[in-house]
This record gives structure tokens, sequence and C-alpha cells, in this order.
């Protein structure tokens, strides 16, 4: 616990440092092709298919101020809604679920991709897609609930990346409204509704209980845990509005986000999720704060009270200011997991106790007026753990890319 109190001092301490948030997007290389590398280039594709709506896109078809347009524009834009932004937005999210989470988990545990198949959204077809895989020749259940997590691991990596870029601007485009209600509820939502038995929530909680010899985790205790999740995350109701409202309804592009106003230079706004881990799920409590434009998160977290004791400490801030054209973002947390099992090249190695990761990004601007240019490189330190989106090994952490950001230049 003095561990723990000495990172959250540390983070509080930085937050004072001035400086203008400033929203980026980025494209990134790491070398194992991972979650963060694809959340962050997917992040980065629809802003710039957001860009060119906003360019391109009229949100009227008629003019004129009538009944009649009131009608004609709502149709118009949710057909658009409904024949591009729904069907373009469901084949990348699935296909990060299916490739970057199932398939990057599978990939670490030295199996490979045999085939992904897609299928198209309701109403289209009532197939789910899918991703068939050859499994290594050794493989513990650890490496098993890895791989059935994954899919919606990688969404949510995907979607944290959208929320920090969303409370920075305190601004909801439409265009990230169904891809946020996609990749933040994939995990929550999926368990509250599937019930193939081949479902991946299904088989996930099969395992654990598999795992520990006891129904720890039933359909209903996850099921409660999902609605929990999906109703009190703020920026669901900000996805819908933005969507259905202010969108379909008032033609707008954009639409503001509210948080709590602690004093006249602070806000903040809480959430909570659930995730899955490789030890069973994990109750998230996160809160978000903004002193004046700058962001940062602290979170806790701990396991389900009939499993195997764990917690987890996480910080980050976004946007400290080292110069005109250069700005930090730090991220940090510290865990306390049960034993992991794994095979890496046929040999079993175990894992358990303390650990941590660090990461420091540093952004470097080469122009900025409305629109923002530069590179963007990350460095940090995972110990031996579970930490979302990162492999199970201790090791280096190294990306690196360009960022940039395009002034919309619609409403």
């Amino acid at each position: 616990m003095k561990k723990t109190k000495l990172i959250i001092t540390i983070f509080l301490s930085l937050i004072t440092i001035l400086g203008k948030a400033q929203t980026r997007y980025s494209i990134i290389y790491e070398k194992q092709l991972g979650q963060n590398f694809s959340g962050q280039n997917i992040n980065a594709g629809f802003h710039l298919l957001d860009y060119a709506d906003s360019l391109f896109i009229p949100k009227k078809i008629i003019k004129t101020e009538n009944n009649f347009a009131k009608a004609i524009n709502p149709i118009f834009r949710f057909s658009k809604l409904f024949l591009s932004n729904y069907l373009i937005i469901d084949y990348a999210m699935t296909m990060n679920h299916e490739r970057f989470g199932h398939g990057y988990r599978m990939l670490e545990a030295g199996g490979s991709i045999d085939k992904i198949v897609y299928n198209m959204p309701p109403p289209f077809t009532n197939e789910f897609s899918y991703i068939n895989a050859t499994y290594p020749q050794n493989f513990t259940v650890k490496q098993e609930l890895m791989y059935r997590l994954g899919g919606s691991e990688t969404n949510l990596v995907l979607t944290d990346v959208m929320r920090k870029n969303i409370l920075l601007d305190e601004q909801f485009n439409y265009n990230f409204g169904l891809t946020y209600l996609y990749g933040s509820n994939d995990m929550p939502g999926y368990t509250a509704f599937v019930t193939n038995p081949a479902a991946d929530p299904i088989q996930y909680r099969q395992n654990i209980n598999q795992l520990y010899g006891a129904e720890l985790l039933t359909r209903k205790k996850m099921r409660t845990y999902s609605f929990i999740a999906l109703l009190t995350d703020p920026i669901n109701f900000y996805a819908f509005k933005s969507i259905f409202y202010d969108y379909i309804i008032k033609g707008r592009h954009s639409s503001r986000i509210r948080m709590i106003k602690l004093s006249i230079r602070l806000k903040y706004l809480p959430r909570f999720r659930f995730q899955y881990t490789p030890n069973g799920p994990e109750l998230v409590y996160q809160n978000y704060f903004k002193l004046n434009s700058k962001l940062m998160l602290l979170s806790f977290s701990h396991s389900d009270p009939n499993l195997p004791k764990s917690w987890r400490v996480l910080a980050n801030i976004w946007n400290i200011k080292l110069s005109n054209q250069i700005s930090l973002n730090l991220s940090g947390q510290i865990w306390d997991q049960p034993n992991i099992e794994l095979y890496q090249n046929d040999k079993l190695l175990a894992y358990e106790g303390f650990g941590g990761q660090f990461i420091s990004t540093v952004n470097y601007d080469i122009s900025k007026d409305k629109n923002l240019n530069g590179f963007t490189l990350q460095v940090g330190y995972k110990s031996t753990g579970y930490a979302i989106g990162e492999q199970l090994n201790k090791g280096l952490i190294i990306r690196g890319g360009l960022t940039f950001k395009l002034g919309n230049k619609s409403p």
C-alpha cells in the first residue's frame, strides 16, 4: 500500500503542471502488432473518415426550412448512418475483435490463425463472425482464458483511446458514436445478451469455474455486472444522444460532453466497468478528472469476492506541456495477482504476486494551427503479469509513429 500511495502522490503532483490539452490521433508501429497498435491506428482511421464526412457529406438534402424538410432530412441522415457508418464500423470493430483480440492472444501463446470469417450484422445476416485457430501443443487453462477474453479486450483498448480524446475535447462527433457503443460495450453487452453455448463469455465463465473447481461465477452474477457496467458509463448516453438526437434529428456533426463541476477549474466524471482477466473478472472504478484543459484518470480495481484476491491501481495523465512543441503523457499501474501458468517454447512458466507497468509518451509537434502534425514515441517497462492490451511477459515497451489532428469543417 505504501507503493500505491507513492504512485498516486507523484501523479497528483504532476497534474499541477500547466499546459493546454490537445487531442492527437496516432499512426503507430510496434513489433508485436498487438492491441495498442490496432487501437491507435483504427482510431486514426475513424478520425480521417470523420474529417472526410465533415467535408463532403451534407447534413441536409433539402435546404428550405419547412415541414417537408423536417421529415426528409432526418430520414436521409438515418439512411446514411445505417447504410454506411453502421456497416463500416461493424466490419472494423469485428475484425479488430477477431484478429487483434482472439488472434493476437493465440499468436502470443504460440498458436496460429487459420481463417477469419466475417458475416454482416443484423438485419443483413443472423450469423456471427468467427475465427478458426490452431492451438499450440501445450496450452494451459489460463492461456485458454486469455484467448477467450481477447476479443472484447482489444475493443476496450480501442475505446479507452477514444474516450480519452472525447473527454479532452469535451466534444462527441457522431461518427464515433456507434464505434464507442460497439467497442466499450463489447464485453458487458456480449455477456448480458448472448446465450449461445459456444460464445466467448459462456466459455470464459465455464473455464473459470473449471479452474477453481466450483461454480464461483454464475450467469446471473455475470449479467448483473454487465448491466451495471452498461448503465453506469455516462459516455454511453452521450453516444446515443450524439447519434439519434444531435445528428439524426438536429443535423449536427458534434455535441458537447458535460462533466461534473467540482470547482471553477476542476471537473469530474466517474465510471464503472468490469473486464475479464485470466484470473477472473475485475471490477473497475474509474475516475476522470479535468483540471483546466488537462485530463487524468485514477482507477482502482479488484477481483470478484468469491475468487482469489487480486487488485490493481492505475493512473494516467495526458498532455503535460514541456514546451511549445513537446508534451508528455504518463501512465502507470501496480497490481497483485494470483498465479498465472503458461507455456513458452514448450516450457511451463508460473508467475504471481506484485507487478507493475510504467509508460511515458513524448509528443513532438511540427505544426499546430487548426490542424496538428508531429511525431510520437512511447517507451516503458512492464513486469510479468496481466495488463489489458499488453503481453503477459515482462519487458520493454516501445512504440512510435506519426501524430495528427484535422479540424472538422462541419459544426
